[in-house]
């Protein structure tokens, strides 16, 4: 790829005419919003424009049938029916969100209220209808798939993107004062219905509480799916690693210190994990819909009829209360609200506490605060949220097997389909996600797939949660890259894992593109840091060699991971653009995923599970010193990097890395009797050359085929003004880092 940059080929893309998308390119170059011909709207500090439907994709009177997009979904006639409702209520307009009465992220088919209103399958999104008007608002990851996804009825509100307004600004320019918004407060959380309200308020424009979910009205009973009458189901204490009888005594400890004499949990993965159960009501998820009310003296879960098995209710020693011992009472599902209501009538309670939003859980809904009398409320952090994500050593163990397991289920995955596309025989995207599952299955205490395999060749690569239906699959092939985003769920761990391959010739474009990726994932996996260091303020490392050319990617770097539990788990979010911080501590898991798109085009995307671990450095200051550790081991790609890029400690750290891969999961390989995924991870890890000219002060620290992670050189602050002249201008974002860095010093001071 010498001679060809990745700019200079975007730009001429550009001048060619081909439109180039996804990509941060200079405004100079090209600039997604034309607002030229729009009138703004000042909001404020904020200039907001109109976006219209002439932005949307293959929508006007000139489209022919072979550009409308195959996944497209009309829900004209289902509108139409939600608007009749909106009459008869006397409201102007209706707010449809995507979470369940748990402020779930992914919810139950029964729950994809929004998903069925506007036809958008993505996991985040709000749709909004008015009597003229229907608008969904959505990030990122999800502009193409909504653009292809939406009728053309629908305007797309891409969030974050120059002047597009927010839910709040457009309403306030649709309605008339006086106008009336209704929403179920039952899917809201409690902090976003009071900003709705106040944001609504000042133009005289009222949010009602509609207790009757309109949506529910209009989906025929035939047509929405059943809520899963699947069991609860327990999940042992050596996976665990605590019963959940002392998890209980731990929580009721951080009460005392919040000043709460009764505890609310609302949030799935927090019911589940305080009590070592675990269900199927949302898939890929293993929760259960359930509440718990704890309180010093009792604890009670609201769960549907038919979910206790008599091994859970052993377990819970429900309504066994006698003895001294922890126990259960079990009380209906859909009396929690009227639970909470009582409280007004009993003087033993004082101090309600009541999950905050933080992170991705959206706290308590509108419905559950509304109920507590409001001298009780106590808005706070739930302290299950943040327990969980610290894990324990019996689930940090349970991590790391799992990963070594589902490594070596993706390791000989990979080595078939290699064998299988080299050979020319015929395979989808469709047809490969199943077959990773399937291999996944044949691991100990496999229990499902952790999220719907992101199985994206090509074009479909660029959207960024791209999920192949058999209307978009297409043939993997040897022509382009293909993006495999897949996980498993064990009982001693959740896994999420991503790699770009291609079974040809990559093109200098894509080798550049995806080497940058891997720079970025490897310098913020080697970073060393002070405690007290937040999530915000490392992404720019995984982005600053994209940024030296001048691209970016529209999604988070990084998220937390659950112990068999939700994929994406609170409080790591890796966001530059984060408005909320959240500490690293020693125990937590998260992902390393930076990427890039190119619509129409290819996507990159290389994810890794990492842990916070304690790290012994040469000096100590004033704090303890982390850093990370991958727990996943599958190879990268050798035939799509180019080493010239790489400084010597990138390239040390890849070499170390695949030796460990090698040593690790082919060793596993061969104990399981996988003779052809060893092969493969063997010749996958062979030491690719560093040949950089950097000299920079970890020149020489490790030997390339170390096995041991203590040898993947760390990412210090020396090591980024070392980089200032090295390949690709890498030093010229490294007073960035150490910016950011010193903030967060700053912050614990």
């Amino acid at each position: 790829m010498r001679g060809i940059h990745l700019l200079t080929y975007l730009v001429s893309l550009q001048v060619a005419g081909v439109v180039v998308r996804g990509c941060h390119i200079p405004t100079s170059i090209y600039s997604e919003d034309d607002e030229s011909e729009v009138q703004p709207w000042s909001r404020g500090d904020r200039v907001t424009r109109e976006v219209t439907l002439g932005e949307r994709l293959a929508c006007g009177p000139d489209v022919t049938p072979d550009l409308v997009p195959p996944n497209r979904v009309i829900t004209t006639e289902r509108v139409s029916r939600l608007k009749k409702e909106m009459i008869r209520r006397s409201l102007d307009g209706y707010i449809i969100p995507s979470s369940d009465e748990h402020q779930s992220e992914y919810v139950a088919p029964a729950d994809e209220r929004r998903r069925y209103i506007s036809g958008f399958s993505g996991s985040y999104g709000v749709a909004v209808v008015t009597a003229r008007h229907q608008a969904l608002w959505t990030d990122g990851r999800y502009f193409l798939q909504a653009d292809q996804e939406l009728d053309c009825n629908w305007l797309l509100m891409k969030m974050k993107n120059p002047g597009v307004p927010k839910m709040t600004e457009w309403l306030q320019t649709t309605l008339r004062p006086g106008a009336k918004v209704g929403a179920d407060p039952r899917l809201i959380g409690a902090e976003t219905w009071i900003s709705y309200a106040e944001d609504l308020a000042k133009f005289n424009i009222t949010l009602e509480a509609e207790e009757m979910n309109l949506v529910d009205l209009v989906w025929p009973q035939q047509e929405r799916p059943k809520y899963s009458e699947d069991p609860i189901f327990v999940l042992e204490t050596r996976f665990a690693g605590k019963s959940w009888e002392e998890k209980v005594r731990e929580v009721r400890q951080e009460m005392v210190k919040k000043g709460a004499d009764m505890l609310v949990v609302t949030a799935l993965d927090e019911v589940a994990w305080l009590l070592n159960l675990r269900g199927n009501d949302i898939p890929y998820n293993p929760v259960f819909r359930a509440y718990v009310i704890l309180a010093p003296d009792r604890l009670e879960l609201y769960v549907p009829a038919g979910k206790i098995m008599p091994a859970v209710d052993s377990h819970l020693r429900v309504n066994q209360c006698g003895d001294g011992r922890e126990c259960v009472t079990i009380n209906d599902y859909v009396s929690i609200l009227d639970s909470l209501r009582a409280l007004r009538l009993r003087n033993t309670v004082k101090k309600v506490l009541l999950g905050a939003k933080y992170s991705y859980s959206g706290g308590a809904s509108y419905a559950i605060y509304s109920a507590v009398p409001e001298k009780m409320r106590v808005k706070d952090t739930s302290p299950i949220l943040l327990m969980k994500a610290r894990k324990n050593p019996k689930e940090v163990e349970g991590m790391k097997r799992a990963h070594v397991k589902d490594a070596v289920a993706l390791c000989d995955f990979l080595s078939f389909l290699e064998n299988e596309i080299e050979a020319g025989r015929y395979w989808s995207e469709i047809s490969a996600a199943q077959t990773l599952g399937e291999y996944r299955g044949q691991q100990q205490d496999f229990v499902g797939i952790s999220f719907d395999t992101i199985s994206a060749f090509g074009s479909n690569g660029a959207i960024v949660h791209y999920a192949p239906s058999k209307e978009t699959s297409k043939q993997i092939t040897n022509e382009s890259l293909y993006l495999l985003d897949s996980g498993g769920q064990y009982k001693d761990g959740t896994t999420d894992v991503t790699r770009t391959l291609h079974y040809g010739t990559p093109t200098p474009m894509q080798v550049e593109a995806y080497t940058r990726v891997l720079m970025g994932a490897v310098d913020l996996a080697t970073l060393v840091f002070p405690e007290g260091t937040g999530d915000t303020d490392v992404d720019i490392l995984a982005r600053r060699h994209l940024y030296a050319v001048g691209l970016d990617y529209r999604h988070g770097t990084g998220h937390g991971i659950g112990m068999f539990l939700n994929v994406h788990e609170a409080p790591i979010q890796v966001r530059i653009y984060g408005g909320e911080e959240h500490k690293f501590e020693v125990g937590h898991f998260f992902s390393d995923e930076p990427g890039f798109y190119l619509d129409g085009d290819f996507g990159i995307r290389l994810e890794n599970i990492l842990t916070v671990i304690p790290k012994e450095t040469t000096y100590h200051f004033d704090k303890q010193s982390l850093g990370f550790e991958p727990v996943t081991l599958v190879p990268f790609e050798s035939r799509l990097i180019n080493t010239t890029l790489l400084s010597a400690r990138q390239c040390r750290w890849i070499n170390s890395y695949h030796a460990r891969v090698r040593d690790v999961v082919g060793g596993e390989l061969i104990a399981q009797g996988r003779r052809r995924g060893y092969d493969w991870v063997v010749a996958k890890t062979e030491p690719i050359p560093c040949i950089s000219g950097y000299t920079g002060p970890s020149a020489g620290k490790s030997s390339s085929t170390s096995s041991s992670t203590d040898n993947m050189a760390a990412l210090t602050v020396t090591d980024l003004l070392g980089d200032a002249g090295g390949a690709g201008g890498r030093g010229a974002s490294a007073w960035l880092v150490l910016g950011a860095l010193a903030l967060a010093a700053l912050r614990g001071l």
